[in-house]
């Protein structure tokens, strides 16, 4: 009887997904639903459902469920990594930081981690703070045009603005220093 049961929610699950990747996001958030209710604690279930919900920009259900995912899994990039985009589109700048550092600590060498963690610095003001990641990070990701940006900006808002030019030589190539004077090009 269990295996009947569980095949018949294991259909169910193909089929809301099959749905949900058609468009049909309602439908799919249907059947979805009563499988969770019936298991709750369904890790594919929960982040199929927070999925549904962010698509359809709902987001404090997405965030509900995207939360239940994270209770069941507390290391699961992808979903620390759409919870925190969900943060990201709400402007939760400290929820998305925290976030996006736990998925950082999972695995370091995610570059756009790091640049969302970067404008999240920036956006919260933390220019400090931005400064010593983006200096961090940029001995990684040298090429990378945000956190260039990002090192700029808190360069200049913490009053290293010979640094802040330097970065921005890097980036553009029209600033020429000659002995402490600088000139545009």
């Amino acid at each position: 009887m269990a295996n009947i049961v569980k095949k018949s929610f294991e259909d169910l699950f193909i089929q809301a997904e099959k749905l949900r990747n058609s468009g049909n996001l309602l439908e799919s958030i249907k059947i979805l639903t009563k499988i969770f209710k019936k298991i709750p604690n369904n890790k594919a279930v929960s982040h199929s459902l927070a999925n549904c919900y962010f698509q359809l920009n709902k987001l404090d259900l997405a965030e509900k469920y995207y939360l239940i995912c994270l209770k069941n899994d507390p290391i699961n990039l992808q979903t620390l990594n759409n919870l925190s985009l969900l943060y990201l589109r709400n402007k939760n700048f400290n929820n998305a930081l925290t976030i996006l550092h736990r998925s950082l600590e999972i695995k370091n060498d995610q570059e756009n981690i790091v640049e969302k963690i970067g404008y999240c610095l920036i956006q919260i003001k933390l220019y400090l703070d931005a400064n010593k990641f983006c200096e961090k990070y940029l001995k990684k990701f040298p090429n990378n045009s945000f956190l260039l940006e990002y090192y700029e900006k808190s360069c200049f808002r913490l009053g290293k603005n010979i640094e802040g030019l330097k970065t921005l030589q890097k980036q553009t190539g029209f600033i020429q220093f000659d002995e402490d004077e600088v000139k545009l090009i």
